[in-house]
């Protein structure tokens, strides 16, 4: 069993209101999850795909462990779009109170392996940035958009220079991070399509 840290990428992936309905759309939202991530993985580059990927549901979140193999720019950009790709497709077949919204935040840093079960900083941080208020807000202010993305700021420094972030600081265990939150293009627009999906009861 392992217990020193090792660098990987976590990735947290958060339901935007799961809640709201009650149980029956939890479930919903759930499920359309589990099949969103499954169809991602199947896409996952052959030189990617490796079994020591780690993902851990916890009722209305998802916690990713990517081995440190797989390069920073590929998971905020390929993976996540992947993700903003698999997550419109089942989308435009939903009217709004079926959609799924999520929140993706990520960062690069100590992870401790326990499988089945995995801790350590960098998992603490990415919970952190995916509950930050300012993320929330970004996507409260942008109904359009089905997944918003925020990097701690070391996730942000291997990524190539260019447009499509901007810095936020939030707080986190008490202190107050840098952070940075897509503003880009990639950000995951909604396929907009017939109605239908899930009815609110």
């Amino acid at each position: 069993m392992r217990t020193v840290p090792v660098a990987a990428t976590v990735v947290r992936i958060g339901i935007v209101a799961p809640s709201r309905g009650g149980t029956a759309r939890a479930v919903h939202l759930g499920t359309i999850l589990d099949g969103v991530l499954d169809e991602v993985f199947d896409r996952v580059p052959v030189p990617y795909r490796t079994p020591t990927w780690y993902r851990r549901p916890e009722g209305d979140s998802t916690t990713l462990v990517i081995p440190p193999a797989v390069p920073l720019p590929w998971v905020a950009g390929e993976f996540a779009g992947e993700v903003a790709g698999a997550l419109g497709r089942r989308n435009r077949h939903l009217n709004e109170f079926g959609r799924l919204r999520l929140r993706l935040a990520a960062d690069h840093g100590d992870v401790v392996l326990r499988p089945p079960n995995f801790g350590g900083a960098a998992v603490a941080l990415a919970v952190w940035l995916c509950e930050a208020e300012v993320l929330k807000a970004a996507l409260a202010a942008a109904p359009e958009l089905d997944q918003l993305l925020i990097v701690s700021d070391r996730f942000h420094a291997a990524l190539p220079d260019g447009p499509g972030f901007r810095r936020v600081v939030v707080p986190a265990g008490g202190e107050r991070e840098i952070a940075w939150l897509r503003t880009g293009p990639d950000t995951g627009t909604r396929n907009t399509g017939p109605g239908g999906g899930l009815a609110p009861s």
